[in-house]
């Protein structure tokens, strides 16, 4: 149980390199490493604030989700996320960097433990990580958890000598958000909550939930581009923009994405065959999985060595599928119309900072895991993973699996969510086409902390912030009376 946080002085310090804000404002204070010990060890955690514009209306507490989501940018750099200006101009923004990444107290995950083998990463990934992360950080790793997380809040919170603040989280910052306003209902105003998760399936169950909302994702975004055939040239329907993708990362890899094709359409019918109909495109559809995957493994067969990870293509597509703003880009980047800037191998330190925040969100992750692997998924683990490299299934079967956190238990349990104290109920926006956080599973936060809903209808992961003028007038009047003005809202595509 954590202890009231005494006031701590705060050391104020240059921004780092990622705030970009000139009115940003950075410090630091000291906390303990677990607030359940408050004369143990203590670590560092920084923040950044960035004043109102205005007469500020109070302060606003974020975090950008990961876990693991570098909080200097969610609040300190207008090119991340453009926050309307009601936010802006009426809100003190302060957002405290997650324990673990660089600016608080980093793991450091870059040397091999002594105990090592060369199957560890492979069969005791969990174990291995923790390992590693202790050599620099002795102690440290069991610590990363929204428990001490919540209360690195409130020791900020008591530091900059606020009274109460508001709350705007994203995805896993949902989650923080809500145990925070759970545990210090007196000391929380309004409440913001985009994209939530369901704390109930952290979070082997959260990465099963996404097997099929990135594959249903994927699908709308090639609809989408086909209905724009005019603009980027790929084709005018689905399927016919799939194997305009699927030809653009052969040539990157040497071999095909593996991920489910979307349905055919009379369209996709081959010339000869236009008799059959909606047979054919329904026998084309069902024999597509198949497809894909025979011709995978024939192409590597041929081309030893070959992998569609390691297709930027395919990896872009991944990673820029959750916000429906970069659509366009990514449509450009597959036709070829525009290209990734070169920017040139990764230098050291930029591996050493990729390694240690993908440690940091593995260990909470596996702190907090409370749903059981499926034991049966090892299989899809080793072939997506070792043999296929699909991207739209490896990482889900990694956790799945057990592979993730194997060798590592959980050492925190399920932290409470319940707005039943709040004097204003909760904002929370969901959208139908959410592939990271899917609409189907938002009910459970919704219904434990009291949320007003507004329903997104559309794609994306994010929606305050992103440029949807509509859900932000929402939020902005939301946090100014405490009462949502709509319960459905369309997005972005």
């Amino acid at each position: 149980m954590a202890t009231a946080a005494p006031t701590q002085p705060i050391t104020w310090e240059d921004c780092p390199e990622q705030v970009t804000d000139a009115a940003a404002q950075c410090g630091r204070i000291d906390v303990p490493m677990y607030h359940s010990d408050p004369d143990g060890a203590p670590i560092s955690v920084g923040f950044v604030k960035v004043p109102a514009t205005g007469t500020a209306r109070g302060t606003l507490f974020g975090n950008p989700g990961g876990p693991g989501g570098d909080a200097y940018s969610y609040f300190g750099n207008p090119d991340a996320f453009a926050w309307p200006e009601g936010i802006t101009s009426e809100w003190d923004r302060v957002a405290v960097q997650p324990r673990g990444l660089p600016g608080s107290t980093p793991l450091n995950c870059t040397e091999l433990p002594a105990t090592f083998v060369p199957t560890d990463p492979h069969l005791r990934q969990g174990g291995f990580y923790r390992d590693s992360c202790e050599i620099s950080t002795p102690g440290y790793t069991a610590s990363l958890t929204t428990d001490n997380t919540a209360e690195d809040w409130e020791w900020v919170r008591q530091a900059l000598a606020v009274d109460k603040v508001s709350v705007m989280g994203l995805s896993y910052g949902t989650y923080l958000g809500s145990v925070y306003a759970t545990r210090y209902p007196q000391h929380t105003d309004r409440v913001v909550l985009d994209s939530g998760m369901d704390p109930d399936l952290a979070w082997t169950g959260i990465m099963n939930s996404q097997q099929a909302g990135y594959e249903t994702s994927l699908h709308d975004f090639l609809g989408w581009v086909a209905e724009r055939n005019d603009t980027y040239g790929l084709g005018d329907t689905p399927l016919a923009v799939y194997q305009s993708w699927s030809r653009k990362i052969v040539a990157e890899s040497g071999t095909n994405p593996t991920v489910v094709p979307p349905p055919a359409q009379i369209g996709d019918i081959p010339p000869g065959f236009d008799w059959a109909g909606h047979l054919a495109a329904e026998a084309i559809t069902a024999t597509g999985p198949a497809r894909v995957s025979s011709e995978g493994l024939s192409s590597q067969a041929v081309n030893p060595g070959a992998n569609q990870a390691n297709a930027p293509t395919l990896l872009m597509t991944r990673q820029m599928l959750p916000r429906v703003e970069s659509w366009d880009q990514l449509a450009r980047l597959i036709n070829g119309t525009e290209t990734l800037p070169d920017t040139g191998a990764p230098t050291e330190d930029q591996i050493i900072a990729f390694t240690n925040a993908q440690a940091m969100q593995r260990m909470i992750m596996c702190n907090e895991n409370t749903t059981p692997p499926n034991p049966a998924d090892i299989p899809r683990y080793a072939w997506t993973n070792y043999v296929t490299g699909d991207l739209f299934t490896a990482p889900n079967a990694m956790f799945t699996s057990g592979a993730a956190c194997s060798g590592m238990d959980p050492v925190s349990g399920r932290q409470a969510t319940d707005g039943s104290q709040l004097a204003t109920r909760p904002l929370q926006i969901q959208a139908t086409g959410d592939p990271q956080t899917p609409y189907q599973h938002h009910y459970k936060l919704a219904e434990q902390m009291g949320s007003q809903v507004i329903t997104v209808h559309g794609n994306g992961h994010a929606h305050v912030g992103v440029g949807n003028t509509a859900v932000d007038d929402a939020v902005v009047e939301y946090l100014r009376t405490g009462i949502a003005p709509v319960t459905d809202l369309p997005g972005l595509n």
